[in-house]
């Protein structure tokens, strides 16, 4: 059988008798054998989990806490982009049973800290066992159907808290530069890390976030009378001050809606931000890593990227500082697969200036993006 285990910041990881939830998953795994293991995004390791109980591990997000899983000679990994996903799960990878935290009681059981491909999963007909926390609700959806849940125990932890680094000298550049080009009201997509907090603290006009990942930096666009409605997210990412300014709110959803690129691209512009590991002359995008290196998966990257190159009056952008440990990110040639093809990025920025790339054939492509690289 196939078994996915939730994923995000509420990743499962000790029941209230201090059991580990992995240990005692993989030791059954063991026992049964021939036990396929699904696993997601993940913030940090999964204590007790052994890889090898399993016939096989499928990550569908490398990097952060997926690292030393993929260490084990049965786990791999998926190159697959965020949207995907659900569909992916419906077929090849379809699970036979969830396993994630849930919070509620009496039959009125929601998802928590993320919602990410799991409700896809219940209303495709895959039984949740469910172990129930306590804590913050900001899932957008209605309880799930009680013949779809099993409760199995609860949880004997919060979700795991991420406090944001401060954006450096470099950031703030950059996100001013990019400021430039986001009109009042617009909505904006931006990525965790320093950029995406400098974005935030540094923007001085209303505008709307949907994104993939909600940070502590929505906080205070919101104390600032900055933010525009209620954000759309599929995952949270921060600390306890996020987890309860979001409790309550609508504001979670699944990645079938949050990256759905129909979705995204009609309605106001949408102004997407994300960064880049390696560029190319043509303007291909990796954001996975370098060589055999890997740092992140694809994720939503090509998603946001398309659809705010399909937004009429939205852009899709790239911003990266000009050096990263004295490396350019621009490289003759990408040392992975292309994570975003070149046609669906529309400016390239840096501290020091922009390319705009939109209308450009593939020779001035090359020419702009070379002299930003100078």
């Amino acid at each position: 059988m196939t078994v996915a285990l939730g994923d995000g910041v509420g990743a499962l990881r000790s029941a209230d008798d201090g059991t580990s939830v992995c240990a005692a998953l993989s030791a059954l795994a063991a026992e049964l054998g021939d036990v396929r293991l699904v696993v997601g995004w993940l913030t940090a390791p999964l204590d007790g989990l052994v890889a090898e109980a399993f016939s096989e591990v499928v990550a569908l997000m490398p990097g952060w806490g997926v690292r030393d899983i993929l260490t084990s000679p049965n786990a791999r990994f998926v190159p697959v982009r965020l949207s995907a996903i659900p569909a992916l799960l419906r077929d090849a990878l379809r699970p036979d049973v969830l396993v994630t935290r849930l919070v509620g009681d009496d039959g009125r059981y929601l998802f928590a800290t993320e919602v990410s491909w799991q409700r896809e999963l219940v209303e495709a007909g895959v039984p949740a066992l469910g172990v129930i926390g306590d804590g913050a609700c900001a899932d957008a959806g209605p309880p799930l159907p009680d013949s779809a849940v099993h409760v199995v125990g609860r949880c004997g932890d919060a979700p795991l808290t991420t406090a944001a680094r401060a954006p450096q000298p470099v950031h703030e550049a950059l996100a001013d530069a990019v400021l430039e080009f986001v009109p009042p009201n617009a909505r904006l997509q931006y990525g965790p890390g320093q950029l995406g907090t400098a974005l935030l603290d540094r923007t001085r006009q209303p505008v709307a976030i949907d994104t993939g990942l909600l940070t502590d930096a929505i906080v205070g666009l919101d104390q600032r009378g900055l933010l525009a409605g209620t954000p759309s997210a599929t995952y949270l990412l921060g600390t306890q001050e996020l987890f309860a300014w979001a409790d309550g709110r609508p504001i979670l959803r699944g990645i079938d809606y949050t990256h759905d690129l129909t979705r995204l691209s009609r309605g106001a512009p949408l102004i997407a931000v994300n960064t880049a590991i390696e560029i190319d002359p043509f303007g291909q995008v990796n954001v996975e890593g370098v060589g055999d290196k890997i740092v992140g998966g694809i994720g939503g990257h090509p998603d946001y990227c398309a659809a705010a190159a399909m937004s009429r009056g939205g852009l899709s952008i790239i911003a990266v500082p000009s050096s990263v440990n004295g490396r350019s990110p621009y490289v003759e040639r990408l040392s992975r697969p292309a994570s975003t093809p070149a046609h669906d990025v529309d400016l390239i920025v840096t501290e020091s200036g922009h390319a705009d790339l939109r209308g450009a054939d593939w020779d001035q492509r090359r020419r702009l993006i070379a002299a930003l690289f100078e």
